[in-house]
């Protein structure tokens, strides 16, 4: 590992040292202002300097300084969240000052992404359907934390409570949590909270630039755990000369959360710092009814019964948090062509829970350190190095004594090198990469000294031809070699077809999940369950095929899309029951023969000039897990999501007011007990909806007052119900927030 970074970081440092021999100073400075449609300035307008790696963005008067170390002819792009990029041929006169008039985008279609193809495309050239959740549905849904924004924004996925953990537990389209790959920055993220899901505290929502999601298998460009979709979640970077922004939010429900970040960015020097803390205590609900419950009975001649049963009314908890972050993201343009960006983070989490009476808490921590290297030949082509070093702990913190102990920590280090290069209608990239995990875990023993590890080590190869004007295809490879199981190699292709106001995108792809080290090497007994978990060394990759067909529709302030898709996965690993040498009963991993899901997504997004919008998802799932004829799947097959706001201008003050909410769909869900009979347990529909009003005043303040869960949802059946986050009532939440920037018009 080291002498792989050694190499590739002398081959662009070397590269970097000889332009610098060449271009050491600044010979041309280029000054302009950045206005919107009526003419007032737009404070945060990005400034590039296509073919470098130069930029600048815009202080609250709309004014921009770049400086060059090259003169002559350059071209520069503006771009500002919400209104179509500009591109401007710069004709090297440094006594003239630019004027730049930005116009309203009519839909997001002209936002570039990134995820689908790992190369920067407008929306509505990604050949691959992608959803952007930005900055503003952020805003407008005011989530607490990174799992209720994805709630609101997402059809198709469902949060509960994995049992024992009592942590949230995910599942996407039908599929578990270990099958969606959520990336930081391109980057994956380590650790995990329930099995096989990501600690989502880790994600601070106040921190997040945009979200994209590309669902499907994307096993091509990201490897394992990408079989469902990829979740990258680009967060914030330095848009001002300098900026500063404090906020402070409180809930009626125990909530509270505080955040800050600072920041500057020149030319050639950018800095952003965030802050946060927040905490929310833990807390009990009580069940509205007992749960009801079947029992289905077959007796030695044929005969059915069916016995009818209502349990008492229970509770459940609800884990609460009490944590911090803090990150730092550096940049720095040696020269107009080579870059270094420097990301770190640091994250704490006591997890709260005052039904615990063991005098023990857990704390998880993670801290990640990612410096990246950028040289851009030219307009068409560049070379991207990153590192990534993710460490993820889990302790065991004992109040009392004023002591801890590390009870798992997973340590992964990640090593790519990337080129991107424009040939004609050709866009080539192609990359190596290098996985390494670690990982300590009390399920490896009770004594947590046990260690395994396991390496990847990658080739990927994608072409993006652009046919005509109209057509696409996209062919990708990837080759993984893993320490354990060897060669494997995932093909993808895509092709879109533009016609009039449509697009129809197709896709195939391939996607593979290698085992966990915890499926692996499991050995735990499952605390008041009376049992042992065992891992199993035998278990093979599991794999999937999916096919997905979309048609996109876009005319003037509308965009809307119905994609169905249709996956087999083979190898599918579950815990099933084992007997262990002694006779008694124990779980242990195994690998199904195979499963199917398939599904329909639509949405709808609506924008108008008086300020309205409207999005709106519906998803539906076919995960029917059958058994003997009964349903054993616990997901719930029809879901809807909305967001709609309506934004006005009243002198100086911009108010907004949003309605977000989100059904989901009844289940009945079947068990086979230990007497053979099946056991059904319904589950029922799940209604909620929020309502936020807002201000933005001059100066840089703002208000926002949320009333969260205004129908009154309570959990019906929460107890015995863990696949959603049980509800307590009705929640006032109140932020307020200072951007000083514009208060000091800086």
């Amino acid at each position: 590992m080291r002498k792989i970074l050694l190499i590739c970081f002398s081959l662009l440092a070397f590269a970097a040292s000889a332009e610098e021999e060449t271009s050491s100073a600044v010979v041309a400075t280029i000054r302009g202002v950045v206005l919107d449609e009526t003419g007032a300035p737009l404070p945060g307008a990005s400034v590039w300097v296509k073919g470098s790696t130069i930029g600048a963005g815009t202080n609250a008067n709309g004014e921009f300084v770049l400086s060059l170390r090259k003169s002559g002819r350059q071209v520069l792009r503006f771009s500002f969240t919400g209104y179509k990029p500009q591109e401007y041929t710069w004709d090297g006169q440094e006594d003239k000052v630019l004027t730049i008039r930005l116009e309203p985008s009519v839909n997001s279609l002209d936002e570039v992404v990134i995820t689908g193809t790992r190369t920067p495309k407008p929306l509505k050239e990604a050949p691959v359907l992608t959803q952007v959740i930005s900055a503003r549905e952020i805003e407008q849904i005011n989530p607490i934390d990174f799992q209720t924004l994805l709630e609101l924004a997402l059809p198709g996925l469902q949060f509960g409570i994995a049992h024992g953990s009592n942590l949230p537990e995910l599942q996407f389209q039908g599929a578990a949590g270990g099958y969606v790959l959520f990336l930081m920055d391109g980057e994956r993220i380590a650790g995990e909270g329930a099995s096989n899901n990501i600690d989502f505290d880790r994600i601070d929502v106040d921190n997040i630039a945009r979200i994209e999601v590309v669902k499907g298998a994307m096993s091509t460009l990201y490897g394992s755990q990408a079989m469902g979709g990829v979740v990258n979640i680009i967060t914030k970077n330095a848009e001002r000369p300098f900026s500063a922004d404090v906020s402070a939010r409180w809930g009626t429900k125990d909530e509270m959360k505080y955040s800050a970040s600072v920041g500057t960015k020149g030319s050639r020097y950018s800095s952003y710092t965030t802050f946060s803390y927040s905490r929310r205590d833990a807390y009990q609900v009580d069940d509205k009814e007992g749960q009801v419950t079947e029992y289905h009975y077959t007796d030695i001649h044929g005969q059915d019964s069916i016995v009818r049963d209502t349990a008492d009314a229970s509770s459940t908890e609800v884990l609460g948090f009490d944590k911090w972050s803090v990150s730092e993201r550096l940049g720095y343009s040696f020269t107009d062509n080579f870059k270094l960006d420097m990301t770190g983070s640091y994250y704490r989490n006591n997890q709260l829970n005052p039904y615990e009476q063991t005098g023990i808490e857990n704390r998880f921590e993670g801290w990640t350190l990612n410096p990246r290297l950028y040289y851009v030949f030219n307009e068409r082509q560049n070379l991207s190095l990153s590192y990534l070093l993710d460490d993820y702990i889990k302790k065991e913190v004992y109040p009392r004594d004023d002591a801890s102990k590390t009870i798992m920590e997973d340590l992964s280090h990640t090593v790519r090198l990337n080129y991107t290069g424009e040939f004609g209608r050709h866009l080539l990239t192609a990359g190596i990469e290098v996985n390494a995990q670690k990982m300590n875990h009390y399920w490896f023993s009770l004594e947590g000294d046990v260690e395994h590890s396991q390496q990847t080590y990658v080739l990927y190869l994608q072409e993006d031809w652009k046919i005509t004007d109209f057509f696409n295809i996209l062919v990708g490879v990837r080759s993984d070699c893993h320490s354990d199981y060897g060669f494997h190699a995932s093909p993808k292709v895509s092709l879109m077809w533009r016609f009039g106001d449509f697009a129809l995108r197709g896709n195939y792809g391939m996607g593979f999940r290698i085992p966990t080290l915890k499926e692996l090497y499991s050995s735990f007994p499952m605390g008041g369950f009376g049992f042992m978990i065992y891992g199993n060394t035998d278990l093979e990759p599991e794999k999937s095929h999916q096919g997905t067909l979309s048609l996109e529709y876009t005319r003037g302030v509308f965009n809307g899309s119905v994609s169905g898709y249709y996956t087999k996965y083979e190898n599918e690993i579950y815990l099933g029951d084992f007997e262990d040498e002694d006779g008694d009963a124990a779980q242990k991993y195994y690998n199904h023969e195979s499963s199917e899901k398939s599904g329909i997504d639509v949405m709808a997004q609506v924008r108008l000039d008086c300020g309205f919008r409207f999005n709106g998802s519906y998803s539906y799932v076919n995960s029917h897990e059958e058994e003997d004829g009964y349903n054993t799947s616990v997901f719930r097959p029809h879901s809807l999501t909305f967001t709609s706001s309506y934004a006005r201008q009243w002198g100086k003050v911009k108010a907004n007011a949003s309605l977000n909410g989100r059904w989901l769909s009844k289940v009945d869900v079947w068990y086979k007990n230990s007497e053979g009979a099946y056991v059904l347990t319904p589950r029922y529909a799940y209604t909620t909806v929020d309502f936020n009003l807002g201000a933005r005043f001059p100066r840089g303040f703002r208000f926002t007052l949320a009333f969260d869960n205004i129908l009154n949802l309570k959990a019906k059946n929460g107890a015995s119900d863990s696949s959603v986050v049980p509800q307590r009532g009705i929640e006032v939440v109140g932020t307020l927030g200072i951007n000083f920037a514009d208060l000091f018009k800086l």
